[in-house]
């Protein structure tokens, strides 16, 4: 019995040594500058003011959401580029994933093909379509040229630059609910489409009423990490616009990034992102409750 006790003991000691240096590392790299963030956002922190940082309590916060029309404005192109992004990215990921599932010889080529611009980093892929959106030297405007067509100034023109970001976006993160989808297709039962079949079910009416209600759980779940993820959206829009013209682009991500580094004013970019954290976690809540998704539970 002694002896268990001292081997219990020793994979005790064995287990809390073998965790210490990831749970260390992991509050280093994330609770400790947060609870800086905190402390910032409740200072009045002007890099360039010679007399430091004062504390100046919620007045970061008062002063972002009833006097900063800049927030609103951000606020309000984040939502536009997250329900555009995530739209498009949807349907377009459902019917590839409908078309793959079908089978054929090419199916898996096909997919490891279009998954290839997950694989790259969004820095890079935002470089290569600067380069293709270029007025004047862009293989976009060139084709259109072939045709008569006059290109356009994709990223320069404020009635489009949104547009051409979103474009970027489902480029690179529609395969992305493709997989997931296609995962989804590849689990779903034989049965109730046979029984449709037979019973001389059209094929939209199968699409409408067997396939969405069964591959629901699977795409919501997509939807999910693709809000979030288009919500925190920042090295795409930072390579190819920077927010312009204008501030056309700017999204609450870009402009807490401009607070705090172009502006100097970090006390109110700690606010900004603060403020930033807890909308994620609002829209991420209500998305759950009202889409009936439960991890951990039976849903």
């Amino acid at each position: 019995m002694k002896k268990n006790n001292t081997l219990n003991l020793e994979n005790k000691k064995f287990i809390v040594t073998s965790l210490a240096p990831a749970l260390i590392s992991l509050i280093l790299i994330t609770v400790v500058p947060f609870v800086i963030n905190i402390i910032n956002s409740l200072r009045n922190y002007y890099l360039a003011d010679p007399k430091g940082p004062t504390f100046v309590g919620l007045e970061n916060f008062k002063q972002i959401l009833f006097n900063d029309a800049n927030f609103w404005h951000s606020l309000w192109i984040t939502l536009l580029f997250t329900a555009g992004c995530i739209l498009i990215e949807f349907w377009l990921g459902l019917y590839i994933a409908g078309l793959l599932s079908s089978g054929g010889t090419f199916r898996n080529i096909i997919r490891s093909l279009l998954i290839l611009p997950m694989a790259a980093t969004p820095v890079a892929v935002s470089f290569t379509w600067k380069i293709m959106y270029s007025p004047s030297l862009g293989i976009i405007n060139y084709f259109l040229k072939l045709f008569n067509i006059n290109g356009a100034a994709w990223v320069g023109d404020p009635k489009i630059a949104l547009l051409s970001v979103i474009l970027v976006d489902v480029w690179q993160w529609t395969p992305f609910m493709m997989l997931i989808m296609l995962a989804g297709y590849m689990s779903l039962p034989t049965e109730p489409f046979e029984a449709a079949t037979v019973d001389g079910a059209k094929d939209w009416h199968i699409f409408r009423y067997i396939t969405l209600p069964l591959i629901k759980p699977v795409a919501l779940t997509a939807l999910l990490f693709r809000v979030i993820d288009s919500l925190k959206t920042f090295d795409i829009i930072f390579v190819l616009t920077r927010g312009g013209p204008g501030n056309t682009t700017e999204t609450l991500n870009l402009y807490t990034y401009l607070k705090g580094f172009s502006y100097l004013r970090i006390g109110e970019a700690s606010a900004l992102a603060i403020i930033f954290l807890l909308i994620v976690i609002a829209i991420s809540q209500i998305y759950l409750k009202y889409a009936g998704l439960e991890f951990g539970g039976s849903n």
